[in-house]
């Protein structure tokens, strides 16, 4: 009896483990797919004009837009490239991190 019930709890714990993989799998984003919806002209960049037009799922004001695309345009040439939206991409995730464990103090 105990065989079997160790049994059932390896393949429970084994199903579990792939399903919270899975789901932390999907929940990354693509830098890639992310930067093409934004760059609707397919010039390689985005502006910041193509920056602000993006739907998003909160409305935004056009201040916090601009200062988000300032910090992302490491070059400050008024164009955002695919590597400098990976960079923002990491720092924004870093900072999002550091939100959350200050709320958890």
């Amino acid at each position: 009896m105990t065989s079997k019930n160790l049994k059932f709890g390896l393949v429970v714990m084994a199903l579990c483990a792939v399903t919270i993989t899975n789901a932390q799998d999907k929940k990354k984003p693509d830098p890639e797919k992310m930067f093409a919806s934004y760059d609707t002209d397919e010039d390689k960049l985005i502006s910041l004009d193509e920056f602000k037009a993006k739907k998003r799922k909160k409305e935004m004001e056009a201040e916090v837009l601009e200062k988000r695309f300032a910090k992302m345009d490491a070059d400050s040439n008024g164009s955002v490239t695919l590597e400098e939206f990976k960079a923002g991409m990491a720092k924004g995730k870093g900072q999002e991190n550091n939100k959350k464990k200050k709320q958890a103090e």
